[in-house]
């Protein structure tokens, strides 16, 4: 009896505890019951530890934007991003482009170019077919300056011998390309042959006024086939002559000779068809590369030059509706 009200003792002491611990939990109960539901608290986390980032060898240029080549290399774009870049050049150049930029051309120029016109001639189903020929074996700057007569080298064109200004402006041609110097250095030199390119363009200009000026750079010999002037070292100087007198009168300059040359810059045999200057159908597939090429250039700063009109139109009106600004 006596261990029976010890064990009902310890009982009753152990509920006293019990019901001190559960009483704060139920008073927050009944006071929460009382004001409705509270929204539950987020728990916080702690940030995780972000990774050091990793500084390659060699950042692109703030505005850059990076695509990926089939070489799977990146490859960068100055600028805006590609597409920033895309809009400002406007769309690209179409090759139904290219081969409109030649209507209306003319060729002129020795037998290298009558080699050309050979070639084309065989292609009349490609572009080529757009391009007019004047040119005459031995031909040079020289001999289109002289006189027309029964015994002169001018090119025929319409069944007649005619001075090149007077037939490009029958055909009426807008964009000339000469070809010139292969017979000519050793008649007038370099200083001699860029006079003549000069006096030529001049007779040009007086009867087609709208007709463009291009000059193609002198192709180069095979090696060791040097004729006294007509030699390669003086042909790259020669060239060089011919950049800068096409650019001092806002011609343009087609550079086509590095494209035909062997490692030691002579005509590569490939290209050469006599053991000497004149050239091989493989060379004039070169030949369509370059121009080719030269044409999507032009084409290129053209339509970059029309975008810069036209961005500073908008720019002229708003100062001519305002008027000038008077002086203090």
């Amino acid at each position: 009896m006596k261990k029976y009200n010890w064990v009902r003792k310890q009982c009753a002491v152990g509920m006293a505890v019990l019901m001190a611990v559960m009483a704060p939990v139920t008073a927050a109960a009944e006071k929460q019951a009382a004001i409705g539901p509270m929204a539950a608290k987020p728990e916080t986390e702690a940030p995780a530890e972000q990774p050091e980032p990793e500084t390659p060898a060699e950042q692109p240029a703030a505005g850059t934007a990076v695509s990926q080549t089939e070489s799977g290399l990146p490859q960068t774009q100055t600028g805006d991003g590609a597409a920033g870049d895309q809009a400002a050049a406007g769309p690209e150049i179409t090759e139904e482009e290219i081969d409109a930029y030649f209507d209306n051309s003319v060729m002129v120029g020795d037998s290298i170019m009558l080699g050309f016109r050979n070639y084309a001639m065989r292609r009349q189903n490609t572009w080529l077919s757009r391009l007019q020929f004047l040119a005459a074996g031995s031909y040079s700057t020289s001999h289109a300056l002289e006189p027309v007569t029964q015994n002169s080298l001018h090119p025929i064109y319409a069944g007649q011998k005619r001075q090149i200004w007077e037939s490009i402006a029958l055909m009426g041609a807008k964009k000339v390309f000469l070809l010139f110097g292969m017979n000519d250095l050793n008649i007038s030199g370099i200083e001699g042959t860029c006079e003549n390119y000069k006096a030529i363009a001049a007779n040009i200009k007086a009867l087609s006024p709208e007709a463009e000026i291009h000059l193609i750079s002198m192709t180069y010999v095979l090696r060791g086939k040097a004729k006294k002037r007509l030699n390669n070292d003086n042909i790259r100087v020669f060239n060089e002559t011919l950049r800068k007198l096409a650019a001092d009168n806002g011609w343009g300059y087609v550079d086509l000779a590095p494209h035909l040359a062997d490692e030691g810059g002579d005509l590569a045999a490939l290209y050469c068809s006599d053991y000497f200057v004149h050239q091989t159908p493989e060379a004039y597939d070169v030949w369509c590369g370059v121009l080719r090429e030269y044409a999507r250039e032009q084409l290129k700063a053209q339509r970059e030059t029309e975008v810069k009109v036209e961005e500073e139109e908008p720019a002229a009106q708003g100062l001519t509706a305002q008027g000038p600004v008077a002086a203090d």
